[in-house]
């Protein structure tokens, strides 16, 4: 018996349960991959964190003279892909207790910058007290503010971190 090339299924009794067999399979699989990237990727406004309730922020005028007095030095930007071809960066620094007060709360904010220094990213966290209880004077704390789901195409010029919030003991 010789090859006679490959089988077509000519009885549409038999053609049809096959044919729904693979659309349910697609669909599955389709909803299976949606619900890893759902999972994967939350859905996070960049803006909208915790705060800190009774706490100094932007704008107010105690507030600038004790943002003067944190240091935030060594900042450092790093971007990376993840496995799901989206871009992220993560904001390094170490800020400094300049200020002769105990903080016990410290709100900091993230940002990657385009060359017109419009925001391509940003967040906002709570540094203190999520990370540790509190800031002593002259004391210093790596900080680390990760951005996610940022454009590849996007002009990303560099990294800015800055204090947006400030309570003290």
């Amino acid at each position: 018996m010789s090859y006679q090339g490959p089988m077509l299924i000519r009885e549409p009794e038999l053609r049809w349960p096959i044919v729904m067999l693979a659309v349910l399979l697609t669909a599955a699989i389709a909803l299976l991959a949606a619900g890893v990237y759902h999972v994967t990727h939350p859905i996070v406004s960049p803006n909208v964190g915790p705060r800190l309730g009774t706490a100094l922020y932007t704008g107010q005028p105690e507030f600038e003279q004790f943002r003067e007095q944190i240091a935030i030095e060594q900042l450092v930007g790093n971007e990376k892909v993840h496995p799901l071809n989206n871009l992220a960066a993560e904001i390094t620094a170490v800020v400094k207790n300049n200020t002769d007060r105990t903080i016990s709360g410290l709100e900091m904010r993230g940002a990657i910058l385009d060359s017109q220094n419009s925001t391509v990213r940003e967040r906002t966290v709570l540094v203190i007290p999520a990370r540790q209880t509190i800031l002593e004077a002259d004391e210093a704390i790596n900080v680390r503010i990760l951005l996610e789901n940022i454009d590849k195409d996007s002009d990303r010029a560099y990294a800015v971190m800055e204090v947006t919030g400030i309570r003290f003991d």
